[in-house]
């Protein structure tokens, strides 16, 4: 595609056909009457493409959330509300955060809940969504996780048990997801052995060497993602001592999706 069908593709002028379970959860979490829904997010929609013109912003990709009956979907959900459980959850790139409501909604308190995205509008832009301010309760933390210098991230450090990564990897390059991972690791609570990763992204059948020096973004199989992980020893400091721990985490590929990219 050129510049001009790029941006053509990018915005779509009109609401999806299909905003049901949106819409279903800004009535029941938000309280937002229903003939109130659709200009509630026209506004919002234009409020944020105005201070970032991403394609999950034109394209109205935040009003997508879970397929409730996803079994990942329920695993998270059961074990965050588990009243003993110390688990938590970070949603990465969570844009308006939508993951973090809809848990929010069956019942996770926010306290167990964390988003993290680069910028700072979408976050406040979230809270004008859904209209939860003061009622959320779930942490955000603002921060490129590729950056080694972004201090901001080590607020998370030690925090984390599950890791929501939806349309995120294939963002980056193979080296900058090397790197995403090993700071996800050092998210993790001290200790963990079940902790998991979770999502779904744009893949491809058949993935492609990867060159020493390639930016581009590296769109995975099953098998390389699996790869991605089993590539250096997940390792990390235990915090106040000399000591390292080997970081466990769950076979990662078959708990994530990838959607073909032809």
């Amino acid at each position: 595609m050129d510049i001009l069908e790029i941006q053509k593709w990018a915005f779509m002028p009109n609401l999806p056909d299909n905003i049901a379970p949106i819409r279903e959860l800004l009535t029941r979490y938000s309280k937002i009457p229903a003939d109130e829904i659709e200009p509630h997010l026209i506004r919002i929609r234009e409020a944020a493409w105005a201070s970032s013109r991403m394609p999950f912003i034109g394209r109205w990709k935040f009003l997508i959330i879970h397929d409730a009956n996803d079994s990942r979907y329920q695993q998270a959900l059961f074990r965050l509300r588990l009243s003993q459980s110390r688990d938590a959850l970070l949603d990465l790139g969570c844009g308006l955060g939508q993951a973090l409501r809809q848990f929010r909604d069956d019942g996770v308190d926010g306290s167990r809940l964390f988003g993290l995205d680069c910028s700072a509008h979408m976050v406040s832009s979230g809270y004008d969504l859904f209209q939860d301010r003061n009622s959320l309760g779930a942490h955000f933390t603002v921060g490129d996780l590729t950056d080694p210098d972004d201090l901001s991230l080590e607020e998370l450090n030690g925090q984390i048990s599950i890791i929501h990564a939806g349309s995120f990897f294939h963002l980056f390059s193979w080296k900058q997801q090397l790197y995403i991972g090993k700071r996800l690791v050092d998210f993790l609570q001290p200790g963990i052995r079940n902790a998991f990763i979770y999502g779904r992204h744009a893949g491809v059948t058949t993935t492609r060497e990867v060159e020493k020096n390639d930016s581009s973004p590296y769109l995975h199989n099953q098998e390389s993602f699996q790869r991605l992980w089993d590539e250096r020893r997940w390792e990390k400091r235990s915090p106040g001592s000399q000591g390292i721990q080997r970081a466990h985490i769950q076979s990662i590929s078959r708990y994530t999706k990838f959607l073909e990219m032809k």
